[in-house]
């Protein structure tokens, strides 16, 4: 009997002790189980990666293709010791954006091994646009002749992100040169056809030879445009274009605000 007593004593308090341990640790769990989340540095959820694809905002490496470079990036000489770099960009990807693509542009001279300048900046990459990059006016040392530039990206910089927003679509309409034989002047009509308004517009001129090179570059901004509104764009050069240009192509950016 006093067996039997003993064991039944035994029998209750486990299971007290179980239901004790079922009434704290469950509420324990739930209140700091971690839940998946696209910021806490762990491959969870329905992520691709550590932080990205699925429900995440940002894409994984292997789910993006690389900006293109089409053709190399160009020296432009402005004057005496200044210059400089256009190149114009794609992106393929139809539903993804760089918000600060940074690079390096490396500047060579005919046959030197080191550089004679190297310039850091950052882009705008929209999604599936095609985009300019343009960096100066900058100046070098006397005697340095840069005749090639190499662009390399920051690969860290390099950050897809998911973009379902409508890219508003701006008109390149009327283009008209002036001045060509002293400061050449370029004018272009800027519009905005669609029924909102948009702000900070970058531009990039960027005029091309017979074979498809870039011979002259320029920039400008719009601040703002109103639904169905045009605007005058105006690219200037300080000195004669050494080739004469046979194409222009303006390509309009909206800056993310």
């Amino acid at each position: 009997m006093n067996s039997w007593s003993r064991a039944r004593k035994r029998i209750i308090l486990a299971i007290l002790i179980v239901a004790v341990g079922v009434l704290v640790g469950a509420p324990s769990f739930f209140l700091f189980r971690s839940t998946p989340s696209c910021s806490d540095n762990v491959m969870n959820g329905d992520e691709k990666g550590v932080d990205c694809g699925g429900s995440c905002q940002r894409l994984c490496r292997i789910e993006s293709l690389p900006i293109v470079i089409k053709g190399d990036p160009r020296v432009l000489k402005v004057a005496t010791s200044t210059y400089e770099v256009a190149a114009l960009l794609e992106n393929p990807n139809q539903d993804a954006r760089i918000l600060h693509a940074r690079y390096t542009v490396s500047l060579y001279g005919e046959g030197s091994l080191a550089p004679l300048k190297t310039i850091q900046g950052e882009v705008y990459v929209p999604k599936g646009a095609t985009l300019a990059l343009f960096q100066g006016p900058f100046t070098l040392d006397a005697g340095g002749v840069p005749v090639r530039a190499i662009l390399e990206w920051d690969q860290n910089s390099l950050v897809w992100e998911k973009d379902a927003a409508k890219v508003p679509e701006l008109n390149v309409g009327k283009t008209a040169f002036s001045r060509l034989e002293s400061s050449p002047r370029l004018e272009a009509v800027i519009g905005n056809p669609t029924l909102d308004a948009v702000a900070n517009v970058d531009l990039t001129a960027l005029l091309f030879d017979g074979q498809g090179n870039i011979v002259a570059a320029s920039k400008t901004f719009i601040d703002a445009l109103g639904p169905g509104e045009e605007k005058q764009a105006i690219f200037t050069w300080p000195r004669p274009f050494a080739t004469l240009p046979v194409e222009i192509q303006i390509i309009a950016t909206v800056l993310p605000r």
